[in-house]
């Protein structure tokens, strides 16, 4: 059965989390260890983890953490590409220490260097932070993208080729609706979704599809940005979520939106994706 919450905020304690979460009615939720845009984090005390994993154990449900933005495991800049795995694997840790279901990340940019470059980064980046730490609790997902200029894992194929090398591995995939339609797959059409599942099968397997990021989209199929919008406002439409929320798969994931913070409508973003089921 599928579940729906959403991204809420850290601020002040990690803590204050699930009494957002409550206060929205999510049965999941999302938030940032850090501010998305700087690379230092505030200390979290041991109380504070301790009081953080007994309420996540009586909360019950899937909750992820997502990576800073800053974070680029593809950069062909060797102190940032540093810098990006020493902050993925103190998050890692973390995450796992605290029993956080999912850590989620952009799998990177490629600037100055080919896609093949950035990629072959990327690989080269888990696996280092793999061989220092190896999560027991928390499942690493990478999150498609929009096809942005030098945006990697844009395809199913690019993240394909980048799972095919951690089998046997607590790694999937955090499948982003407005992402995946700026980038090209017609989700919002029966065909369209037929074909991106036939696309995903084929390249990552179906199952390695973990988790939603559930945004409509501001940008026109192919618009190749990253723009999100509230539920059946953007030109996803109510018909696509509706196509996946009724699949077999995809009807038994955790759904997070990150749609725009305006007042009120997380509360109705959540209620029109439940109402989209087929009893």
């Amino acid at each position: 059965m599928a579940l729906f919450g959403a991204h809420v905020s850290s601020a002040g304690s990690i803590l204050k989390t699930f009494d957002r979460a409550q206060e929205i009615g999510a049965q999941v939720f999302q938030f940032f260890l850090r501010s998305p845009r700087v690379w230092k984090r505030k200390c979290i005390d041991e109380n504070t983890e301790r009081e953080f994993i007994c309420r996540l154990k009586s909360f019950g449900n899937p909750v992820m953490v997502h990576a800073p933005y800053l974070l680029n495991l593809a950069s062909a800049d060797e102190n940032l590409r540093r810098k990006s795995i020493e902050v993925f694997l103190d998050e890692l840790k973390l995450c796992d220490r605290l029993g956080i279901n999912f850590y989620n990340f952009h799998p990177g940019t490629a600037k100055g260097i080919s896609i093949s470059d950035g990629i072959n980064n990327i690989i080269k980046s888990i696996e280092y932070i793999l061989s220092n730490y190896m999560p027991s609790n928390t499942t690493i997902l990478l999150e498609n993208t929009a096809g942005e200029k030098g945006d990697i894992g844009k395809s199913m194929q690019e993240l394909g080729f980048i799972l095919s090398h951690f089998k046997d591995i607590r790694i999937g995939v955090c499948f982003d609706t407005c992402h995946a339609f700026a980038y090209g797959y017609e989700i919002n059409t029966k065909q369209g979704f037929e074909r991106f599942l036939l696309e995903a099968d084929k390249y990552i397997g179906i199952e390695s599809i973990m988790a939603v990021h559930a945004n409509d989209s501001k940008v026109p199929l192919g618009g190749r940005k990253d723009r999100h919008q509230h539920i059946g406002e953007g030109y996803i439409g109510i018909e696509g979520f509706r196509n996946m929320l009724n699949h077999e798969h995809f009807s038994t994931l955790p759904y997070y939106i990150e749609t725009p913070k305006d007042k009120g409508m997380d509360v109705v973003n959540l209620s029109r994706l439940k109402s989209l089921i087929s009893v």
